[in-house]
């Protein structure tokens, strides 16, 4: 799943190391699977860490599509919410065509949860 890392990449190009993979020594705080169900959704994203990417949808989607859903869910991992903007925590995530950077929404929703970091 190379647009979990090319998701995690866009988050990280903002606050580095805001999400890095698991060692041995570290337990996970996120973990993300695929799904196979004509539900109605592309990815869900649990308040236990868990991310679930629908292969029922995402198998056709264009790269593009697939990042913009794998960055929307790692958000939702790091604890924003949708927004009524066209970025990418928008709920209507699926319906841009091409890759969607973070907007300054985006920016401030992170550094309004974790204003410490």
């Amino acid at each position: 799943m190379s647009y979990i890392n090319t998701g995690a990449a866009t988050w990280n190009a903002y606050k580095s190391g805001v999400i890095r993979k698991d060692s041995a020594f570290v337990v996970e705080d996120v973990y993300v699977s695929d799904v196979n169900a004509s539900n109605g959704w592309a990815g869900m994203t649990y308040s236990s860490g868990k991310i679930e990417l629908n292969t029922y949808y995402m198998s056709g989607y264009s790269n593009s599509k697939k990042q913009n859903v794998a960055t929307h869910e790692l958000g939702h991992a790091l604890g924003l919410d949708h927004s009524t903007s066209t970025d990418v925590m928008d709920a209507a995530i699926t319906g841009h065509t091409s890759t969607q950077a973070l907007s300054q929404n985006d920016k401030d929703s992170y550094d309004a949860a974790y204003n410490n970091y």
